[in-house]
């Protein structure tokens, strides 16, 4: 098991996961909004330092990157396995995993929240948290093939 063939499987599902995102956010009325979970967390935390918030594009810029490297390293934690058993309940449990902590977190951060508020949107949510499980273990499975040969 290399830390580096984790790492960059975590990072191929979270940017999966960010991908599918930004596309339906954009093509799909009705899509989830997740990027407001962490603008409201890169704004309370600024707050909280008495920096400014005016830049728009800066605190989009932070969220995302804070989404990337959180998902990526959940994502990590599950390329750890090439047995399918393991490999399948892992996959659900992370993804599922995921995929309620962004419901918590957006419930508690937002308060009224319209980033996951209707079944559609958690079903979404939890579709976006499923692929980047999946493209996770799948990346993870294909590089442990290749540096075992």
């Amino acid at each position: 098991m290399s830390y580096i063939n984790r790492s960059i499987a975590g990072l191929a599902g979270s940017l999966a996961l960010t991908g599918v995102h930004q596309l339906f956010k954009k093509y799909f009325a009705g899509a989830p909004n997740l990027d407001q979970v962490g603008e409201e967390a890169v704004r309370t935390t600024l707050a909280k330092v008495d920096a400014p918030t005016s830049d728009e594009e800066q605190v989009f810029a932070a969220a995302m990157t804070g989404n990337i490297l959180s998902n990526a390293l959940l994502f990590s934690t599950l390329a750890t396995s090439t047995d399918t058993t393991q490999i399948i309940t892992k996959t659900l449990g992370t993804g599922l995993l995921g995929a309620a902590g962004t419901y918590g977190l957006a419930d508690q951060l937002l308060g009224n929240n319209e980033a996951t508020d209707t079944d559609q949107k958690k079903w979404m949510t939890t579709g976006y948290y499923l692929l980047g499980a999946i493209v996770s273990i799948s990346v993870y499975n294909l590089l442990e093939r290749r540096s075992n040969r």
